[in-house]
């Protein structure tokens, strides 16, 4: 009877490979539809949808446990959705959508925290993310054969026909560097996008793989690890993505002296920055370097109404460009907080996993300054699966993860 009750169940033992799966398949599902678009059949915005619905609910049929926790931040923040819809009126599945990514990655990551596991996934990622785009960067003429990316974004529904540039051909607009590279300016303006289909993410995956590779002091590749990040934001000439890799490599440094209120307080901070410049800078000509995408973002919160700032104004207007200002829109600033505040108080199992989580928040504070991007589950569902395996391990396994016990799968209860 004993060994009946330690015996892992059927989703436990199946755990471990159904997870790489999900999280490949989301990393993945778009360059198979682009594919798919280019060789084999129409793509719309229909199937993309579809796709990603069918990855999260994989992701959640691996997350929900029986602990009660998950089941009450899903109730809470669902009827909060329902109330803002409800009030603007307007129904918006993207607000939902948005939120549910993170929630399902973090609890899947939570609920089974082995670290080797995110090592596993972590190392494939970034095998299959540099060899797609050592491909494209190599042999673009073929890439583009097979993966006409400008016309699959046309045919989801992401950009109007009329705003397709000559510049980039079959490429994303920003594809090409339309002035010189700002790393290795020798290897040409070409962009690489990889399986993402569009540079930004690529650069800001390789961060995320050198956030991992910080963290994980003990993980076996962890140098290859890390120069896969480095690759990831090389061939993508990702500025941001090497900025934020620094930044946040200093939050990690510095987070052990700092108290949790401090990240908590960070975007809100940085929110009230871009207000205030907003409002009164008389400068309204922006170019596309840090500087004027703050600027841009600033401007944009400060064009927003005070029913949009609570996430109640049916109007959506493009805010893509600032993460800060497009959240607020989706879910309003007390969802915002709420979900923020949680995400930064919640236990972590060491003060290592503590300062990862620091790394991780930094990024995601900088990146909301030029994009809103961080909700994209091509990169959003390895961060938060790894914040969540990071969040979840003991003690004992952030110091040292041990191939035969990193996690008995029998001991978890959701």
């Amino acid at each position: 009877m004993i060994a009946a009750a330690a015996r892992p169940g059927f989703r436990d033992r199946l755990h471990p490979a159904a997870t790489l799966l999900v999280l490949l398949g989301a990393l993945t599902f778009n360059a198979v539809l682009c594919f798919a678009n280019t060789n084999l059949f129409a793509v719309n915005e229909t199937l993309v949808m579809g796709a990603e619905g069918v990855i999260l609910v994989a992701a959640f049929s691996f997350a929900l446990g029986r602990t009660l926790g998950l089941y009450v931040l899903l109730a809470a923040f669902l009827s909060y959705a329902a109330l803002l819809m409800a009030l603007r009126p307007m129904i918006d599945p993207k607000a939902v959508r948005d939120v549910m990514i993170p929630i399902a990655f973090y609890a899947l990551g939570r609920r089974m925290p082995d670290p080797r596991l995110a090592d596993r996934a972590a190392l494939w990622s970034g095998a299959i993310v540099v060899a797609m785009g050592l491909f494209e960067f190599m042999a673009l003429d073929t890439y583009i054969q097979f993966f006409n990316v400008i016309r699959y974004y046309v045919a989801r529904g992401t950009v109007a026909p009329s705003d397709v540039g000559q510049d980039a051909g079959a490429l994303f607009q920003s594809g090409m560097r339309p002035d010189a590279r700002a790393l290795f300016p020798f290897l040409g303006p070409h962009r690489a996008s990889s399986v993402f289909l569009e540079p930004v993410s690529t650069g800001n995956f390789g961060a995320i793989l050198i956030i991992w590779a910080l963290f994980r002091k003990d993980m076996r590749f962890r140098l290859v690890l890390a120069a896969m990040g480095a690759a990831s934001i090389i061939l993508a000439d990702a500025r941001f993505g090497a900025t934020v890799s620094i930044a946040a490599a200093l939050a990690f440094m510095v987070s052990g002296r700092l108290p949790k209120a401090a990240f908590a307080a960070l975007p809100f901070l940085i929110l009230a920055a871009l207000a205030v410049y907003g409002l009164t800078t008389a400068e309204k000509t922006w170019s596309n370097d840090f500087g004027g995408r703050i600027l841009w973002t600033s401007m944009l919160l400060s064009s927003l109404s005070p029913a949009a700032v609570f996430g109640l104004s049916p109007d959506k207007p493009f805010l893509s460009d600032s993460g800060y200002a497009y959240t607020l829109n989706q879910i309003g600033l007390i969802g915002f907080a709420g979900l923020w505040t949680l995400f930064i108080l919640l236990p972590d199992g060491s003060r290592r996993a503590f300062r990862f989580k620091a790394a991780a928040a930094t990024y995601i504070c900088l990146l909301l300054l030029i994009s809103d991007s961080v909700y994209t589950i091509k990169t959003a569902a390895l961060l938060w699966f790894m914040l969540g395996v990071a969040g979840g391990m003991p003690e004992t396994a952030a110091a040292r993860a041990r191939p035969s016990a990193a996690y008995r799968p029998a001991a978890a209860t959701g």
